[in-house]
């Protein structure tokens, strides 16, 4: 019996930190440049890039894209991770995202632009 809970505790454990390095991060981890990539799909949804495009975020939580233009950004936090939000001016005015911030299997960090497409933006890591 005290090797189940053991075990128990053990799988629990790794679990919750799984979930902790896939789901949270520092800001410093999440600035930087992220890719487009899976974008070539429709229908489209018209407040996200479908087409190759870069999005650089900087550490004065100011940003920039082809798509979205210069605009600034927010970090913050729920109890399923981290999100991103994205503010900019359209055409049409003040414009927005919001997105969760996560990692695939592990890897590189991605902003989520359309999970049922695996549509994402990933973070592109210079040597």
């Amino acid at each position: 019996m005290k090797d189940i809970k053991v075990i128990i505790i053990v799988v629990c454990s790794l679990w919750f930190a799984s979930f902790l390095y896939n789901n949270f991060f520092l800001k410093s981890m999440i600035v930087g440049e992220y890719v487009n990539r899976n974008y070539d799909y429709k229908p489209v949804v018209p407040e996200i890039p479908y087409e190759q495009d870069t999005l650089r975020l900087f550490d004065n939580n100011q940003f920039t894209s082809r798509f979205w233009g210069k605009g600034t950004y927010k970090i913050f936090y729920t109890g399923a991770g981290t999100r991103l939000e994205l503010s900019y001016h359209d055409e049409y005015g003040k414009g927005g995202f919001n997105s969760p911030v996560t990692r695939l299997s592990f890897g590189r960090p991605i902003i989520w632009l359309d999970r049922d497409h695996n549509h994402y933006l990933e973070k592109v890591i210079k040597n």
